[in-house]
């Protein structure tokens, strides 16, 4: 037999509370998003960390983000990273070249020259690995942006990271 609309009601409402009560006791994700951590003395009196600011990076990945400690090759004046809270790998990269001379757009070859952006740039949207890379210069030293995430669809995010380096061209 078939059960009545009272039961149906009855056992609709017990598996609707097993549900929130299940919920309730995982405590949703904490701990895949921890707290983001603050930016330390040392990196925020970088040029570059004083342009890209963590409420940038954070607008380009849409959820938090925090800075990343790495090491900065000697080639690079100044450079600033940013990574995602979450887990999912969100990246941003900027630089600063002292030379014009460290402009890559002749060893790109999908690279887009984008306008009103600096004096000369460019963005590819499948630089290596999957990454966006973007560069653009003013004053004679190279801006140079990568943005990369784990699943890989960095590029859908072209327009976000344009709209980073217009800013950052803005404080110069």
């Amino acid at each position: 037999m078939f059960p009545s609309a009272g039961t149906k009601l009855r056992l609709r409402s017990a598996i609707t509370a097993g549900i929130v009560l299940v919920a309730a006791a995982c405590g949703g994700n904490d701990k895949a998003s921890p707290p983001p951590r603050a930016i330390d003395a040392k990196v925020a009196s970088r040029p570059a960390c004083s342009l890209l600011t963590a409420a940038d990076a954070t607008a380009l990945f849409l959820v938090p983000a925090q800075p990343k400690a790495d090491e900065q090759p000697k080639s690079v004046a100044s450079q600033c990273i940013y990574e995602s809270v979450g887990l999912d790998g969100q990246l941003v990269q900027f630089r600063i070249f002292d030379n014009d001379r460290y402009y890559s757009k002749n060893l790109v070859a999908g690279g887009r020259a984008i306008r009103g952006l600096g004096t000369k740039a460019y963005v590819d949207a499948n630089g290596p690995g999957g990454i966006v890379d973007l560069q653009f210069v003013r004053g004679g030293k190279v801006y140079a942006l990568a943005y990369s995430n784990s699943s890989g669809d960095a590029a859908k995010r072209v327009p976000n990271v344009e709209a980073v380096a217009r800013v950052l061209d803005d404080r110069l």
